[in-house]
């Protein structure tokens, strides 16, 4: 596990440095992979992460944490993506999983399965993926008059309860 040093975003009370220990789950930064890094190796973050450069594994949330991830023009990911939000006008060659938006730039390529909340994509943007959209469930209520799960894309007959 990685550990940042810090002071949990408190300003120190006197000039020196601070070095305590801090859990990265409880920071919400923001992190960059420059364009003259490549990666090997699995990436977790949280707070926002920029991907200018290259990662060969994969980029995650820590679990149970919330995060943006943006691959920049020219930036390449090969492998899985879990995050909050993605925005991308580079490449990913992999899985993803997005949680809430995702954004697709003009110059975004996609490949693999995606599964999202919402989806932006503008023109130019390539997607070679089988994309799923997450779906919420209404309660029906059915012949016994007891509640039933739907899928709220399916075509619905019966009245919707409150």
């Amino acid at each position: 596990m990685l550990w940042f040093l810090g002071n949990k975003g408190k300003k120190p009370k006197t000039d020196s440095v601070n070095l305590n220990v801090v859990d990265p789950r409880d920071v919400d930064g923001h992190c960059l992979i420059t364009g003259n890094l490549q990666i090997r190796g699995d990436v977790y973050f949280s707070g926002q992460l920029r991907v200018d450069g290259r990662v060969d594994g994969k980029v995650s949330v820590f679990e149970g944490g919330k995060g943006q991830l943006i691959v920049s023009k020219g930036a390449v990911i090969n492998g899985p993506v879990y995050a909050t939000n993605v925005l991308i006008d580079g490449t990913i060659n992999g899985p993803m999983d997005v949680e809430e938006k995702l954004e697709c730039r003009t110059n975004a390529l996609i490949r693999g399965k995606v599964i999202y909340g919402t989806m932006t994509i503008t023109d130019g943007a390539k997607i070679e993926a089988q994309c799923t959209q997450r779906t919420s469930t209404v309660a029906l209520m059915n012949d016994e008059g007891m509640p039933t799960q739907l899928l709220a894309t399916k075509d619905v007959t019966t009245k919707v309860t409150d």
